[in-house]
């Protein structure tokens, strides 16, 4: 009898010995996301994946040319699930693998596939001071801009984005480049809100794929830019649609004095506070981004920047939309929110057309 109860807690604590063996930093890598490297990007696939990873918090430092920063270890304790369920809007309804809204009758499907570009009809009209900011800026309508998302942790609301399909947002590589491989796998991507509270959030999504810039340099802001996938589909609608892209082009100043819309929920203490906010612009040109004595070392052909002395955007509006309206109808996102020391000063920006081949191939 003593001996089958010594055999038993052999096996026992052999058993448990194998269960903590496979939460150590050791081990870890089966729990790891898939990560592969192409010429130009650097593509995190969580997809599939059934555990987030665990002790040494293994960041994305390393995986890019000249990165301007060291970032310092993480340390996390039991593996965390992946794979947390996203939130879909009540009466949304899988159908043929699709989600789509329905009406009030269960039998009749509302047919949701706008075009690309849906926003207000005409380019909103600038106000009189010269020194406002996004969080100074008039308040849009709610609905307004259905493309613009942000990007949430545990610790609040830390950049934005642009919806460009149903499952695919444009953004800067600064907002995700910093971040943990659990981290990742923690951020919540919020869709079709106005409220930086959050009261009027519709639907949330988590991250299955994310594609950054392999040549993004956070000395220089060079190439920073990034494609993350949802990991289901969003509910397309009148307050939930994409912005459409511009034609590929290596052309600097293609857009020199165009007007544009940049979009926000930015305050001055760079926290995410009130309504979203609307303001209206120009863009400058390249020898006018140079001059500005705090990012003008850091423009390049694949940059822009607005006019000296128009709004401007705040830390958290990293990663957002900057919106041109060639044609009604078809809002156009022409820039990314790069390079932003404050919420009182101009900031560089990411031109999307110099970068549109690259957004074909890894969207």
């Amino acid at each position: 009898m003593l001996g089958n109860q010594k055999g038993l807690s052999t096996v026992v604590l052999l058993a448990v010995v194998t269960l903590l063996s496979s939460c150590s930093p050791a081990s870890s890598f089966a729990f790891l996301p898939r990560v592969s490297r192409t010429k130009d990007a650097v593509i995190i696939d969580f997809a599939g994946v059934g555990y987030a990873p665990t002790s040494y918090g293994k960041t994305l430092y390393g995986q890019f040319a000249n990165p301007g920063f060291v970032p310092l270890p993480s340390v996390y304790g039991w593996p965390m699930p992946f794979g947390f369920p996203s939130f879909i809007s009540p009466s949304a309804k899988q159908i043929d693998g699709e989600y789509k809204e329905y009406l009030d009758d269960p039998l009749t499907v509302k047919q949701t596939a706008p075009k690309c570009g849906t926003g207000p009809a005409i380019m909103p009209a600038a106000r009189d001071l010269a020194t406002e900011r996004v969080i100074g800026g008039a308040d849009a309508k709610k609905g307004a801009w259905p493309f613009i998302v942000a990007l949430k942790t545990d610790k609040g609301i830390f950049c934005s984005g642009t919806l460009l399909s149903d499952t695919i947002v444009l953004l800067a590589a600064q907002c995700l480049e910093k971040m943990s491989m659990y981290e990742l796998s923690t951020v919540t991507v919020l869709v079709g809100f106005h409220a930086a509270d959050l009261s009027d959030l519709p639907m949330t999504r988590r991250i299955s794929r994310v594609v950054l810039h392999a040549r993004y340099n956070a000395f220089t802001y060079a190439n920073d830019i990034a494609i993350i996938t949802l990991d289901t589909p969003v509910v397309l609608s009148r307050t939930v649609a994409t912005a459409c892209l511009p034609a590929a082009s290596t052309e600097a100043d293609q857009f020199v004095g165009v007007d544009a819309i940049i979009l926000g929920w930015g305050a001055a203490d760079g926290t995410a506070t009130g309504n979203l906010k609307q303001a209206k612009t120009a863009i400058s040109s390249n020898d006018e981004c140079r001059a500005d004595t705090i990012f003008g070392k850091y423009v390049s052909a694949s940059t822009t920047c607005t006019t000296t002395g128009t709004p401007f955007t705040c830390a958290v509006d990293v990663g957002g939309p900057v919106v041109t309206l060639p044609t009604p109808g078809t809002w156009t996102v022409i820039g990314i929110n790069s390079y932003t020391k404050d919420c009182a000063a101009g900031g560089l920006k990411t031109q999307v057309g110099s970068f549109r081949t690259w957004i074909d191939q890894y969207m």
